[in-house]
């Protein structure tokens, strides 16, 4: 990060202040900050950004050889500290020029319960081994969630944990567990060089940031079946779908056999939104909650993944629910509108038949 560079330091101070989510700076507009889920245009005594301002505020961000790999892949993400703040970043090109958008974490870690999450994915935390998937589109919270139950590990038990970023987020320090966080690019190559390196080195607990290939959902199962725990993340939309993906990734005749790895080795899939407060205050967050009943194995086993959001909506004493019960509660509680829950329910019809 070059040091002294008037610009970014007087906007990424705008952004602490005001405690600004995300961040973006791109050609022919205003900076624009995320505040509650609104993006609001930071344009007081200040033009529009020029090219030469993007591609200087991006590279006031980034290493020498950052900036390098940033030319070769025409995408960077990246993370760094700022007066006490920490970020995530990513640097990417539209239209030929220099794009940077920024998110504030949290200076420390959370609490599975500052985030008001209920006890199971306290519960799953104390499994032994299996695979723990947290789900949902980009700035859903996913990353928190995890680093949340990484958290209760790390505070609880004595463990060996592996964390395997890009970039890293959130710092653990080291409690009652060995935590190990190595950064892609900068620690290790890729994922899969990662995980094939964890292996040797005996780690109880895993996390890798995405599942993005079929390789990489294959090792998350190996790694799940040979005694390990796994939290990794997939850009889903819920918790059968999320099965169905993973399948899915597989030629035809490998399915079934995945999907008896599934079924065996799944301990939770965690699906997830955060929707706009009705006052504008803030954000919800709304949860699908799957775990690995005898009737969610026996589904995945037959492959009648269809199935499975009704055994989730009967399953409130084991912990499980799907993301339109905590949609309509929000409505009934005035908390958010009924448009806003409609956006983002996998089933419109329940929401609309259960908030009268």
């Amino acid at each position: 990060m070059i040091p002294n560079h008037p610009i970014r330091d007087a906007l990424l101070g705008v952004v602490i202040d005001n405690r600004v989510s995300d961040f973006y700076y791109t050609v022919g507009t205003h900076p624009g900050a995320k505040i509650s889920g609104e993006i609001v245009h930071i344009d007081e005594g200040i033009e529009k950004v020029t090219p030469e301002e993007a591609k200087s505020f991006a590279q006031s961000l980034i290493t020498f050889e950052q900036h390098e790999q940033l030319l070769r892949t025409k995408n960077l993400d990246f993370s760094f500290e700022f007066n006490g703040a920490r970020f995530r970043g990513n640097i990417s090109f539209q239209m030929g020029y220099y794009m940077t958008v920024l998110r504030q974490l949290s200076s420390s870690i959370p609490k599975l319960s500052d985030l008001k999450l209920p006890v199971i994915y306290e519960d799953v935390t104390k499994v032994g081994q299996g695979l723990i998937l947290v789900t949902g589109p980009t700035g859903s919270g996913k990353s928190t969630t995890l680093a949340a139950m990484i958290n209760e590990i790390n505070a609880n038990y004595s463990k060996h944990i592996i964390t395997i970023e890009d970039p890293i987020e959130y710092i653990h320090p080291h409690k009652k567990s060995i935590v190990e966080q190595k950064e892609i690019g900068r620690d290790v190559p890729n994922y899969n060089t990662a995980l094939i390196g964890a292996m040797r080195q005996n780690p109880q607990v895993i996390l890798f940031g995405e599942m993005r290939d079929r390789e990489e959902i294959e090792m998350a199962l190996k790694l799940a079946e040979t005694g390990h725990l796994v939290f990794s993340t997939l850009h889903t939309r819920s918790a059968h779908q999320t099965i169905s993906r993973i399948i899915d990734s597989f030629p035809a005749a490998q399915q079934n056999q995945i999907r008896l790895q599934l079924a065996d080795s799944v301990v939770g899939v965690f699906s997830q939104r955060l929707l706009k407060k009705g006052d504008g205050s803030g954000l919800l967050l709304a949860k699908e909650i799957m775990t690995n009943s005898t009737a969610v194995k026996n589904l995945i086993r037959e492959n009648e993944l269809h199935q499975i959001p009704s055994v989730m909506q009967t399953s409130r004493r084991e912990g499980m629910q799907v993301i339109e019960q905590d949609i309509v509660e929000f409505v009934k509680n005035g908390e958010i509108s009924l448009e806003e829950g409609l956006k983002y329910a996998n089933n419109p019809k329940y929401v609309r038949d259960n908030v009268q």
